[in-house]
């Protein structure tokens, strides 16, 4: 130190005030470091915690590193939610900006005195004047302002990097961090760069001039790349890490962890009972089941990990923050966003005044929540997201996981599922299901199912009309799911409702047994779904009685499974009895009772008998007009059915063409192009201009229902099998056989699995392929023929139409001599061929 430069000493002493006379006296055994011994803190990076390989980060790596190589002075702000690997990316750029002889200082910002601390070094390292230095850091001047004159005047390329600044306060200073006198400023100089991770992403926090990017969770791809590079191969495959990734929301501090404890599991002993994963399947079924695997140490029982480092604390601190700002409700919040489904959660869902039902919402206001929202959004807990063109929330899974297992050891965790239920209600009851209206059922149901998965969880503190609310909801869920064609899911939430109601209501409670009916409609498995109703039906005579409304239910769905399984006289049978008692005890207007007469009805259609068949769906339609309207779902159901029967009769097929498109015209109106009932009516209209014998407009009919419909049923659908089938036997007819018979075979192969043989549908085709097969072997054709009828004979009974016109088509076959009336069997057979399948 040079002779004439004031020590602190003469510094303190030289100004008449007694209190700088004191400071004096405290401070006089503070002398500069000499400049061989070490400062008080360390300002080198970390680079012992850098990842081998920086993943998915190519973009914003790139453009990080182009800052360092040419800066013209910039403050860029890393921002994330905690865990996003913002602090991994710093020291990435550390390491190449000092591999670029670049100056590198790394400072905490954790808390104010470590970041002060670690600034004073950067100034001593930045040539402030030492005397100076230490009188700005003791309160006798401003340290901010003497740390950036060092910064600003230094002449060397440098970076300075400040982590974890996640409470801007600490980074103010005793200036205002938004107005750029607090320890953040943007460099003068072109040499200096500014880094700075934080959870903190509003651009109102940060000073002005500051570059904000935000860093977000990895690709599925990148975040399997990174569970790779940690655990290596012995732990599964690229396919099984990226799936693992995936659930892990691609949040690189999970993959981290997820990583180390599988290149770990060598080292552990492998105790019987203990949960152990020892591969990303294993671990993925582990985090299923709970989220707290992720905080499991690994190999190492040594390890310590600061709270930042754990799943069940990162995001706990930035609440901790908020709370400290003055947002007292924001954890509870946050716990009540975490507790609706992985989906957008619409911001008009939450409304103040319904939430104010709950003890814990007593207080809560429009204005609050208005200010609470932008709380959480800032720190990333939770992210703007769309839903149906309106404004919506989204968390990270992670987020929500961990804070939803927080919400259910909590005491008022009652209260947070109410208000959940409640909010539901409010927005799903009355709320239609249209295609327009989908995507916001997509997340609706999504919601209703996790509030019922939460009542399940906590049934012993949930007041039993929540769960019945919330068992309401999930049924809407289910119908949704059945529109949408997600028949897996609509059968979770059956079972979800059916097994909350065993145990609140009991295994023989009306809604459990009607329930349980509603779970064996979904059977893939006609044979099996069946014997279950057949099984509630049994429960439901003994507890009920014969003449419920719910056991005539059961009665009905039993009749339909067997008409989906060509038991077509069976179902008739069964359906005259359940209409029997339903006109007696309910009328014909009876909604119950209109749907068992268009069963009735079209079971009849299938086994032939046209005429009744017409008379019984020409009076339900008329029933279904006047008690339903002439736009119902079921009433257009009946009509379908009618104009089929309509189309199968050579007198009345323009009348089924004119009722066909009629059908067209309100089903598109009502539910577009794409719908289900417009679908079935134009594959109806095909099938009745074939008979007509127009048919290059049949054929557009067929090929544009395939083309419309394939992409939302999938290729096994029967209503897909139908049209396929019935498209290759009208090629056939126009003489491109070769083709038909390749679609005919793939139709069959799949029926066969999914019917067996003797099913009418893979009758109906093994038929159609008979004259294709005659092309080139009469015999093989016959012996087919010939198994067609002993099998039809046996399931739909001799008199059949398919029975008669496989026994015509086997006597031709085998050149057996015709009678004139066999010869007008064989035409009227013919007309009727190919006849419509569902």
């Amino acid at each position: 130190m040079d002779d004439d430069r004031p020590t602190i000493r003469q510094w303190a002493y030289a100004a008449p005030n007694a209190k700088i006379n004191q400071a004096g006296g405290d401070i006089i055994d503070i002398t500069i470091a000499p400049k061989d011994r070490p400062g008080l803190v360390s300002v080198a990076a970390p680079t012992g915690r850098l990842p081998e390989h920086l993943r998915g980060r190519d973009e914003i790596s790139a453009e990080l590193l182009e800052k360092v190589v040419d800066s013209p002075g910039h403050a860029v702000v890393l921002h994330g939610t905690g865990g996003s690997g913002k602090s991994s990316l710093a020291l990435w750029l550390a390491s190449k900006a000092a591999a670029q002889q670049r100056l590198v200082w790394w400072v905490s910002a954790d808390d104010a005195q470590t970041l002060s601390e670690g600034l004073r070094e950067v100034a001593i390292q930045a040539k402030a004047n030492p005397e100076k230095v230490a009188m700005a850091w003791a309160g006798y001047g401003s340290a901010p302002d003497e740390l950036w004159r060092a910064l600003n005047a230094f002449t060397g390329r440098w970076v300075l990097i400040l982590d974890n600044a996640d409470d801007p306060d600490v980074l103010a200073g005793a200036g205002r961090l938004s107005e750029g006198n607090g320890w953040l400023r943007t460099p003068r100089s072109d040499h200096g760069l500014v880094v700075v991770t934080s959870r903190q992403g509003s651009p109102r926090t940060w000073p002005p001039g500051t570059v904000l990017r935000p860093v977000t969770s990895l690709e599925p791809a990148d975040a399997g790349q990174v569970l790779m590079d940690l655990a290596g191969s012995r732990a599964g495959s690229p396919t099984e890490a990226e799936r693992l990734g995936k659930r892990l929301g691609g949040l690189p501090l999970a993959l981290r962890l997820a990583g180390s404890y599988l290149a770990s599991s060598d080292e552990r002993l492998l105790v019987p009972g203990a949960e152990t994963p020892q591969t990303f399947a294993d671990y993925l079924a582990a985090l299923d089941e709970r989220v707290g695997v992720l905080d499991a140490l690994p190999g190492d029982h040594d390890d310590q990990r600061r709270e930042r480092e754990l799943i069940s604390r990162t995001w706990e601190l930035s609440l901790d923050l908020l709370e400290r700002r003055g947002h007292p409700l924001a954890r509870k919040l946050l716990r009540l966003l975490s507790c609706f489904g992985q989906a957008p959660v619409p911001v008009d869902m939450l409304d103040a005044e319904l939430m104010a039902a709950a003890p814990m919402w007593a207080k809560i206001t429009p204005e609050s929540i208005a200010r609470l929202l932008p709380a959480l959004l800032d720190l990333g807990l939770v992210d703007r997201a769309e839903l149906d063109g309106r404004q919506a929330l989204s968390l990270h899974p992670l987020v929500r996981d961990t804070s939803r297992q927080q919400a259910g050891s909590e005491l008022d965790v009652d209260q947070h599922i109410s208000t959940v239920v409640e909010l539901l209600s409010a927005t799903t009851d009355g709320y239609a299901m249209t295609p327009q209206t989908w995507p916001r059922w997509q997340a609706l149901a999504a919601h209703a199912e996790s509030a019922l998965e939460l009542c399940r969880a906590q049934l012993d503190q949930v007041p039993q009309p929540v769960v019945e609310r919330a068992i309401a909801m999930v049924r809407r869920a289910a119908t949704f799911r059945r529109y949408v064609h997600e028949a897996e899911q609509e059968a979770l939430d059956i079972r979800a409702i059916l097994e909350t109601q065993q145990r609140t209501l009991g295994e023989l409670h009306p809604e459990t047994l009607a329930t349980r009916a509603d779970l064996a409609l979904l059977r893939t498995s006609p044979a099996q779904a069946e014997d279950e109703l057949q099984e509630v039906l049994d429960v439901q005579r003994r507890v009920l009685g014969e003449r419920h409304v719910d056991t005539l239910r059961t009665l009905h769905a039993l009749a339909g499974r067997r008409r989906d399984r060509g038991e077509w006289s069976a179902a008739e049978q069964t359906y005259r009895h359940a209409l029997k008692i339903l006109r007696e005890d309910h009328g014909t207007d009876y909604v119950g009772t209109l749907a068992v007469w268009h069963g009735l009805a079209l079971s009849l259609s299938k086994q032939g008998k046209l005429a009744e068949a017409t008379t019984e769906f020409r009076a339900a339609l008329a029933a279904h007009r006047r008690v339903l309207g002439p736009k119902h779902d079921s009433t257009l159901i009946t009509l379908d059915g009618y104009a089929t029967v309509l189309a199968q009769q050579p007198e009345s097929v323009d009348a089924a063409e004119q009722e066909f498109r009629s059908l067209v015209e309100i089903c598109s109106r009502k539910g577009g192009d794409t719908s289900e009932a417009t679908l079935a009516a134009r594959h109806g209209l095909a099938i009745t201009l074939r008979r007509q014998g127009r048919h290059a407009a049949a054929r557009a009919e067929y090929q544009a229902v395939l083309d419309l419909a394939r992409p939302l049923w999938g290729d096994e659908d029967p209503r897909i099998l139908a049209c396929r089938a019935n498209l290759a036997g009208l090629d056939a007819l126009m003489g491109d056989t070769a083709s038909a018979e390749t679609a005919l075979r793939d139709v069959l192969a799949i029926e066969r699995r999914m019917y067996g043989d003797a099913h009418p549908s893979t009758l109906r085709t093994r038929l159609d392929l008979v004259p294709l097969i005659a092309q080139a072997d009469r015999a093989s054709a016959a012996s087919e023929a010939n198994d067609i009828i002993d099998l039809a004979s046996r399931t739909l009974g001799r008199e059949h139409p398919m029975v008669q016109e496989a026994q015509l088509l086997r006597r031709a076959l085998t050149q057996v001599p015709m009678s004139r009336r066999d010869r007008r069997r064989q035409e009227r057979a013919a007309a009727r061929n190919n006849r419509r399948r569902r």
